[in-house]
């Protein structure tokens, strides 16, 4: 599955794992786009290469490898 931000101007692949994890935590797709395209959200660029990105209220951990962004896992805070 594939998220477009329109912020990033950047397609966001999903893995199986955030797939799962989206359904199991029960967030929505447009949860998670509206927190990626938000100007409020928060990133934090973590030391294993990740960036976090939160509002307070979901977090979304994405990781950049070569020139494709992933979704790795998201989270309620």
């Amino acid at each position: 599955m594939v998220i477009y931000v329109s912020l990033l101007g950047k397609n966001v692949l999903l893995t199986p794992h955030s797939f799962e994890r989206l359904v199991e935590r029960d967030i929505t797709i447009d949860e998670v786009k509206s927190l990626l395209e938000s100007k409020e959200s928060q990133a934090i660029f973590q030391k294993n290469g990740n960036i976090r990105i939160t509002n307070g209220y979901i977090s979304a951990i994405l990781r950049l490898s070569g020139s494709v962004l992933y979704l790795v896992t998201v989270y309620k805070d």
